[in-house]
């Protein structure tokens, strides 16, 4: 067994039916195929989002009024908030429900405490506003009229009867004027709040009448009184004044997008300042209204992201959905506010909320808080990939049109579209998909207008397109380099030359936020005598994740359906990612880690040229993984620095040969003959490659043909056997644990 573990040279055929050809590892864009020079020659059209479930979900969402609020679930990147915005541009979300208004906020007149609101029909808030400053300055010009003439009449001695002549006087003037005003503004909260200045203006006044019917001296000056009545005016406006919250110019229910949703933003609060005139009432009280009362009567656009990161926002903004009622937390900016904050009333609400999240965090607030889901009845799926149909293709188009023109780009030349185009399937990682990822496919645009700018071209070409995409993979490939220099100088062992037994050259996927690479790793085994079964390392340092746990053990389930049906599986073996020194998950290492089993049973070395990767059923077939591009290149990478032999290359399963995106230089190296990859469907198929032997099938009688790579492990297995019954003695209990495994061994 010593021996085995030498470098070897090994033989091995390359069977057209695994080895992959140049043209099944990439999908292309022939240039002549689009019909256009440039994109300013597309028809201009709708921008389609190609997401046909989210976009019948938001359209049935928004039609149905009263129905639940709508939650548009999908990763980052897909323009969420774009396409809710385009399908509240439809004709369908522009229609009114007949519940629109002007919306105003009024001190109340009655309790200083509790201000009240008034609505009023779509457009007539600041004429409401204009007709109470009317009225009050024409209420005050009356009384001073009214003084004036007792005044002069008199001598500047006033009668003992004026005050009850003040009052039928201007008590009639009163009722004429609100009359009118009631007539004019025909809502029940306009009525009350006119009911209540109409009985505030007869007191207030009339105090102010017997001031002015003060005879002048004792320090009273004309220039003091002139002061004093200025003051007046300001001091009745500020505190009968109302203000205008919501406007509703066009009779369509608003649009309101809040970029930042905290308790303040959300519901609004007030402001009472230090200088407040009418300190009798408690001064006057500024409202800055609330994204929710803006958004009365219409749609509220919400990132829910946002939303979860502010403290105590979701819990009032549930209340408030739920019952339908905008109530208002008690928040105050204030310069020297005293006395008791002021309650505004709750109103009804009748705002649709929209929110966007990804899936995780829609997942989060269903399972921690049940009425999540009943609150946003309306869930809609956006994808990160879409199918690569006619349709779609034409809408990428679109899309690169609608952006040129939206952001003055320069138009693409139809040679740098069909390098966008083919940007699109790589970012979804699939040959027959393309990415839904509209935002970065923006920004892939945008950087090659750039670089066309900075050439002084007036189209953006190809070359434009792929400097873009390298300027972006330099930017963000910090970490892979690093990791690269570590294999460079030996510190991190990986062979690509020769054949070891036992060992293998698995392909880890590493993913950063905002980038993805592949790096090889050895996986090792080793076997012996004994009944420990299969021994997962990473798992005993607990650094394996339970889907890595999973794969281990359907290999275990494996090795049990093919070589335990006619013996015990009496073995002692340990499963190694090796100077892995963070947590592992996923079963894309199983069929490496079967591979190197099998090889070390056998005593068969294994190609240390080819890498794979891939997971196994326990039937032995090889099933797809995720990031097989990254892997690739990752591995061409190293042997690219090292020197292309021809002899190297990845082995990975069939089902993931339509995900091959592959960059040009691994392809024309597969051309070339330099490189190789081969797709397989079993795990036999996969040790004939790496071993250069056929792996056999069983035969009637149970048994294995001489030479092949299944017989050589079954002769082992029963050597392992009969070893251990004679190293125990006859008689002795071979009977394997639940697990799998045999018993441990007596000290």
């Amino acid at each position: 067994m010593e021996e085995a573990q030498d470098l070897v040279k090994v033989e091995i055929p390359h069977p057209d039916g695994w080895r992959l050809k140049p043209e099944q590892l990439r999908w292309t864009v022939d240039p002549l195929s689009l019909p256009f020079e440039t994109t300013k020659e597309i028809k201009p059209g709708p921008r389609s989002f190609c997401q046909p479930r989210a976009e019948r979900a938001l359209k049935v969402g928004i039609q149905m009024k009263n129905a639940g609020h709508i939650f548009v679930c999908g990763p980052a990147g897909t323009d969420r908030r774009s396409l809710i915005e385009e399908a509240l541009r439809q004709p369908a979300a522009r229609e009114s429900n007949g519940n629109l208004s002007d919306c105003l906020f009024a001190p109340s007149l009655d309790d200083p405490c509790r201000p009240t609101w008034i609505f009023v029909p779509p457009g007539q808030g600041r004429a409401f506003i204009t007709a109470i400053e009317d009225a009050v300055r024409a209420a005050l010009a009356f009384v001073r009229d009214f003084a004036g003439r007792k005044l002069n009449r008199r001598g500047n001695r006033p009668l003992e009867s004026t005050s009850r002549e003040f009052r039928q006087e201007f008590g009639r003037w009163l009722d004429a004027r609100f009359r009118r005003l009631k007539n004019q503004f025909q809502s029940r909260e306009a009525h009350r709040y006119l009911s209540s200045l109409h009985k505030a203006l007869a007191g207030d006044l009339e105090r102010e009448l017997f001031f002015l019917l003060q005879p002048q001296g004792d320090g009273r000056s004309a220039q003091g009184v002139g002061h004093r009545e200025e003051a007046c005016d300001q001091d009745l406006w500020h505190l009968y004044r109302p203000q205008l919250m919501a406007e509703r110019l066009d009779n369509r229910p608003p649009v309101v997008f809040e970029p930042n949703p905290t308790l303040y933003n959300l519901f609004g609060y007030y402001v009472r300042p230090a200088d407040a005139l009418c300190s009798s009432r408690g001064g006057p009280i500024h409202f800055q209204a609330g994204s929710l009362l803006k958004a009365n009567g219409g749609f509220l656009i919400l990132d829910f992201e946002e939303v979860a990161g502010e403290p105590h926002v979701w819990k009032h903004l549930k209340r408030c959905l739920e019952y339908g009622i905008l109530e208002f937390p008690i928040l105050e900016q204030s310069l020297g506010t005293e006395g008791f904050p002021p309650r505004p009333e709750p109103i009804p609400l009748q705002t649709k909320v929209i929110a966007w999240g990804d899936e995780i965090l829609y997942q989060e607030f269903c399972d921690h808080d049940p009425d999540f889901c009943k609150i946003f009845k309306f869930r809609a799926d956006l994808d990160s990939q879409i199918a690569r149909s006619e349709e779609h293709v034409e809408a990428y188009l679109q899309f690169l049109r609608h952006l040129c023109d939206k952001e003055g780009l320069p138009h693409f030349h139809r040679t740098a579209a069909a390098v966008f185009l083919e940007a699109g399937a790589e970012l979804a990682g699939k040959q027959n998909k393309l990415s839904a990822r509209w935002e970065e496919l923006a920004d892939i645009a945008r950087e090659a207008a750039f670089w066309a700018q900075e050439e002084g071209e007036s189209l953006v070409l190809r070359r434009h397109v792929e400097k873009s995409l390298q300027e972006m993979k330099y930017r963000r490939n910090l970490p892979e380099e690093q990791l690269q220099e570590y294999i460079d100088d030996g510190s991190i062992l990986i062979q690509t030359q020769g054949a070891v037994v036992g060992q293998v050259n698995g392909i880890t996927l590493y993913d950063t936020e905002d980038y993805t690479f592949g790096k090889p790793c050895r996986i090792t085994v080793q076997t012996a005598l004994g009944r420990s079964g299969v021994i997962n390392i990473e798992r005993e340092a607990n650094l394996s994740g339970k889907i890595h746990d999973k794969g281990v053990l359907i290999l275990c389930g494996f090795l049990r359906d093919r070589y335990a049906q006619d013996k015990p599986l009496n073995l002692s073996a340990s499963l190694c990612l090796e100077q892995c020194y963070t947590d592992v998950d996923g079963d894309s290492a199983s069929l490496g880690e079967v591979c190197g089993l099998l090889s070390s049973l056998a005593g068969v070395p294994l190609r240390q040229g080819i890498a794979v990767t891939g997971a196994i059923s326990q039937k032995g077939e090889v099933q797809p993984v995720g990031g097989v591009n990254e892997k690739i290149v990752g591995f061409f990478e190293l042997c690219r620095r090292r020197g292309l032999t021809g002899e190297q290359g990845v082995l990975i399963p069939s089902l993931n040969v339509q995900d091959l995106m592959l960059p040009a230089e691994v392809i024309e190296a597969v051309r070339q003959e330099k490189f190789a990859l081969y797709a397989v469907q079993t795990v036999d198929e996969a040790m004939e490659i790496l071993t250069g032997l056929p792996a056999g099938q069983r035969q009637q009688d149970g048994t294995y043909p001489a030479g092949t790579l299944n017989r050589l492990i079954d002769d082992r297995l029963w050597q392992l056997s009969k070893t251990l019954r004679d190293f125990y003695g006859d008689g002795g209990d071979y009977e394997e644990d639940e697990d799998g495994s045999s018993p441990p061994e007596p000290d």
